[in-house]
C-alpha cells in the first residue's frame, strides 16, 4: 500500500480537463465531497460559452454563479436533482390532472427533458434554416437592401459612384421591370438627366458572383449597385434573424437515485451521437401521445453520481454505453490548512484499508473554509454519521479509522464524539 492511497484509484489525477469539444452526454461520479456538483458550473459554461475548463475555473466564483444562473434564467440550462420516485411522465411526458375547469381533465404536460430538448432543436433549425452570410443570391440580397432602403415617398433609392467618375455623382433607381433596374443619372451638380437606362438583373447577379462585364461602359453603373449590396449584406442579414447556433445543458444531479433507464424509456436510444436530430443516422421516436421526438445534436446532458450511494456496476447497460464517465475523487492538496490535510489524507487511508475500494472515500470539499476549530461539528454533524453508514453495526470500524485519522474520541451518550487530536497527528 502506497503512503497515498487516494491517488491510487483509476483516474483520480487533478481534476484537469483541457477541452472544448465535450461529450454530448457526461457523468462526473466519485464518492461524496468530491465537488461533482460544483463542477457542474463549470461544465455548463464551458459548453455553452466555448471555453476550456481551466480558463472557466480561473474567473472569480460569483461570476461564474450569475452567468449559470442567467442561463437558467434564458431555459438555455435545466438542473433537476432526479429521487427514487422520479417518473417517465416527469422526466419527459405524462398526462396531469387539471381541475380549473370544474370537472378533472388530464391533460398532456412535457416534461423537463422534452422541454429543452425541444428549446435546442427549434434553435439548431433555425440556425441551420438561417440565411447564409456572403452566399446569399443576388436576388435575395438586393430585395432586402431594396426594402430597407428604398425612399418611402420617391420610391427611389441612390447609388453613389466612384468619386472620380469624370460627370456622374451617382445613379437613382426609379423603377423595376421584369428583367431589370431603371435607373436615371445625377450630375454632381445634382442635376438628374431625363432618362431610362437598365441595369439587367443577370448581368448584376454575374457581377455578383465574380464573373467579367463585357460592357466598359456601363461596367461603372452595374458595380455601384453590386458593391453597395454586397457592403451591407452581412448586416442584412442579421436584421433578418439570423440565428447563432446555441448549446443547451440539462444537468441530472445525483443521477444513480432514480431508476434512470425507467425514467429515460425509450428515448435512450436518441442520446447517441449519430442518432441525435442532425447527425448522420438521426432517429426519431414517437411519444405515447403521438408526437414525433428527437433529441438535437446541440443538447448536452451531464449526470453526478455518488459512488457511496451505488455502484456504477449497478447502472444499466444501455445507460452505461450511452456516457462517458470522469471520476472525481479527493483532492487534499487543495486543502490549504496543513493539519486538515493530514486529517483527510489517513482518514482516507484508514477507509480505503476497510473498503478495498475509493467509492466511499470522503471528499475534500468537507474541509474547505475550515479550521481545527470547527472539527467537532465537522465529525460529529457530517462524516461520523457518514461513516456509520459505510460500516452499519459496526462502531469498532467507525472508531478505528477515527483514531486513524489521528483524532481524540470519547462515547458520550452513544455517540462518538470529537475531543482533540492525537499529540503529532
Amino acid at each position: 500500500m502506497t503512503e497515498n492511497l487516494v491517488q491510487d484509484a483509476p483516474n483520480q489525477a487533478i481534476y484537469q480537463a483541457k477541452k472544448t469539444d465535450y461529450a454530448k452526454n457526461l457523468i462526473l461520479y466519485g464518492p461524496p465531497g468530491t465537488g461533482k456538483t460544483y463542477h457542474t458550473i463549470n461544465y455548463a459554461l464551458a459548453i455553452i460559452e466555448g471555453k476550456t475548463l481551466d480558463s472557466i475555473a480561473q474567473e472569480p466564483r460569483p461570476q461564474l454563479v450569475q452567468r449559470f444562473q442567467t442561463y437558467q434564467q434564458n431555459q438555455q440550462i435545466e438542473l433537476v436533482s432526479l429521487h427514487s420516485s422520479y417518473t417517465y411522465e416527469d422526466f419527459v411526458q405524462g398526462l396531469r390532472p387539471n381541475t380549473h375547469a370544474g370537472t378533472l381533465l388530464f391533460e398532456k404536460k412535457d416534461g423537463v427533458f422534452k422541454r429543452i430538448a425541444d428549446r435546442a432543436k427549434k434553435n439548431y433549425d433555425s440556425f441551420v434554416n438561417r440565411p447564409q452570410k456572403n452566399h446569399l443570391p443576388f436576388e435575395d440580397s438586393l430585395n432586402l437592401f431594396l426594402a430597407k432602403n428604398l425612399d418611402p415617398e420617391t420610391e427611389e433609392i441612390e447609388f453613389l459612384l466612384e468619386k472620380n467618375h469624370r460627370m456622374y455623382k451617382s445613379i437613382v433607381v426609379f423603377d423595376i421591370s421584369e428583367d431589370a433596374l431603371i435607373y436615371r443619372r445625377k450630375a454632381k451638380n445634382e442635376v438628374v438627366k431625363a432618362e431610362e437606362r437598365k441595369l439587367y438583373f443577370n448581368k448584376l447577379a454575374a457581377l455578383y458572383a465574380g464573373k467579367p462585364l463585357k460592357e466598359a461602359i456601363n461596367e461603372k453603373y452595374y458595380r455601384a449597385v453590386v458593391d453597395t449590396v454586397r457592403s451591407q449584406e452581412a448586416q442584412l442579414i442579421d436584421n433578418e434573424g439570423f440565428t447563432e447556433l446555441k448549446n443547451y445543458v440539462l444537468i441530472l444531479d445525483e443521477i444513480n437515485r432514480a431508476h434512470i433507464s425507467k425514467v429515460l424509456g425509450e428515448l435512450i436510444t436518441l442520446l447517441e451521437d449519430d442518432k441525435r436530430y442532425g447527425a448522420k443516422n438521426a432517429l426519431s421516436l414517437t411519444l405515447p401521445s403521438g408526437e414525433s421526438f428527437a433529441v438535437p445534436i446541440n443538447l448536452y446532458v451531464i449526470g453526478t453520481m455518488n459512488t457511496a450511494d451505488k455502484s456504477i456496476a449497478l447502472l444499466d447497460v444501455a445507460l452505461r454505453r450511452r456516457f462517458q464517465f470522469e471520476a472525481m475523487y479527493p483532492q487534499e492538496q487543495l486543502i490549504d490548512n496543513q493539519v486538515l490535510r493530514n486529517i483527510l489524507t489517513q482518514l482516507n487511508q484508514a477507509i480505503y484499508q476497510e473498503k478495498k475500494s475509493a467509492d466511499f472515500l470522503i471528499g475534500h470539499t468537507f474541509f474547505w473554509q475550515k479550521t481545527e476549530k470547527d472539527l467537532p461539528q465537522l465529525f460529529e454533524n457530517q462524516i461520523i454519521p457518514l461513516l456509520i453508514e459505510y460500516f452499519p453495526g459496526r462502531s469498532d470500524k467507525v472508531l478505528k479509522i477515527l483514531q486513524a485519522a489521528g483524532l481524540q474520541i470519547q462515547d458520550q451518550n452513544y455517540q462518538w464524539r470529537v475531543v482533540g487530536l492525537v499529540k503529532g497527528g
